[in-house]
């Protein structure tokens, strides 16, 4: 699947059968209670906003930006997560691109929360934002994979790389620690052209 630049809206790579929490349609904050059936085929970047969704339901209704955790792609079986441990950072900008990447195409893993819960996912599609100041600097550019959860939840979560470890039974092996080992990049880019300045730590001194 190629990526395409896209700002505000953009069509995710495949749509999604699944569930939206009847109480939003209804005009409720909190509810999950009750779910209606959905197709899920777009998705919202609002700079300092979670990641939104654009839904059809049963009934013929179009919905714009409802939000991560609102949504589900299978019935749940078990106890859901706030919102906070879906999203770990809000988006960085308007604009962006989808991408749904062959290699990881319906991979299974594993992500860290924010409150250290190991849970299990799949891999749906990347959204990676473009031309913010975040984003172009090597230690802040965050990602956001929007992965399956597979522990009952039925939720939909969009974690960074840090958070994440993949399972590619015919790569991958022993991968212990690999949580606590890897960092973050540094603070440097690298050009072909000398002219440009690669160190980016010199400009914040």
């Amino acid at each position: 699947m190629n990526s395409h630049h896209h700002a505000l809206n953009a069509s995710t790579p495949r749509h999604l059968y699944g569930l939206v929490d009847g109480g939003i349609l209804r005009g409720k904050v909190e509810d999950g209670t009750e779910f209606d059936r959905c197709v899920i085929f777009g998705v919202t970047s609002i700079p300092s906003r979670a990641l939104h969704f654009s839904i059809m339901t049963e009934a013929g209704s179009q919905w714009a930006r409802i939000p991560l955790h609102k949504l589900r792609h299978e019935h749940p079986t078990g106890p859901c997560h706030p919102l906070n441990e879906l999203q770990s950072w809000d988006c960085h900008g308007w604009e962006f691109s989808v991408t749904a990447y062959e290699y990881l195409r319906e991979m299974a893993c594993t992500v860290k929360t924010r409150s250290g819960q190991i849970l299990e996912a799949s891999y749906w599609f990347t959204l990676d934002h473009t031309d913010n100041g975040w984003s172009q600097y090597p230690p802040e550019h965050k990602c956001y994979h929007i992965l399956l959860l597979q522990d009952g939840s039925g939720q939909i979560a969009a974690q960074p790389n840090n958070r994440i470890v993949w399972k590619d039974d015919s790569f991958v092996r022993k991968n212990d620690g690999v949580f606590s080992s890897y960092r973050v990049m540094p603070a440097k880019t690298w050009h072909a052209e000398t002219g440009h300045n690669a160190d980016l730590n010199a400009l914040t001194k």
